[in-house]
C-alpha cells in the first residue's frame, strides 16, 4: 500500500511539473512566476479636495533588460472613486520620459477603464505609475496626483 501512495505521489509531481513546463513553453506566466520575472503591481490612490479617495490606478509593470511594459495578463486600469464631473487620469513616468495620459475615468459606477503601456525606450532602471485628479498632470503646479514606484 506504501509502494502504491508513493507511486501516485511521484506520478502526481511528474504531472505537476510536465504542466509547469508545457505552460512556461507556450509563453504563460503563472502568477507566482510573474514576480520572479520582474513584475511587480503598482497602485496608488489620489485623495479628493474634500480628502476623500478621488481615484485608483493599478498596473502589474514587468522591467528587463530591454524593455518595460504592463502585464496584459492582468486587469490594469484608472478607476474614478467620485461622481463629481472631475475625470481620473493614469500617466507612467520612466527615466526622461513622460507618458499619458493613458486612460480617464470620469463615473464611480464603473470597473475603471483598461490602461496599456510598453516603453519605446531600452535600459530601463524604473517605472512610476500615477494617477492624478482632472487635467493636471504629474510635476504640474497644483496637481492631485499620487504615484507607486517599481526599479529593476
Amino acid at each position: 500500500m506504501t509502494a502504491r501512495i508513493s507511486r501516485r505521489t511521484r506520478g502526481a509531481l511528474s504531472a505537476v511539473g510536465a504542466a509547469t513546463l508545457v505552460f512556461t513553453a507556450l509563453g504563460v506566466a503563472l502568477p507566482a512566476s510573474a514576480q520572479a520575472a520582474g513584475c511587480e503591481t503598482l497602485s496608488a490612490t489620489v485623495r479628493n479636495s474634500a480628502g476623500l479617495s478621488g481615484g485608483h490606478v493599478q498596473a502589474t509593470v514587468c522591467i528587463n533588460s530591454a524593455s518595460a511594459d504592463f502585464n496584459d495578463s492582468y486587469f490594469n486600469y484608472v478607476q474614478d472613486y467620485q461622481a463629481d464631473g472631475v475625470a481620473t487620469r493614469a500617466y507612467v513616468t520612466t527615466p526622461g520620459f513622460f507618458y499619458g495620459p493613458l486612460a480617464a475615468d470620469d463615473t464611480s459606477t464603473s470597473d475603471g477603464q483598461d490602461i496599456v503601456w510598453e516603453s519605446t525606450d531600452s535600459d530601463v532602471a524604473w517605472v512610476r505609475v500615477w494617477v492624478c485628479l482632472g487635467k493636471t498632470y504629474p510635476g504640474q503646479s497644483g496637481a492631485r496626483c499620487a504615484s507607486d514606484i517599481t526599479y529593476a
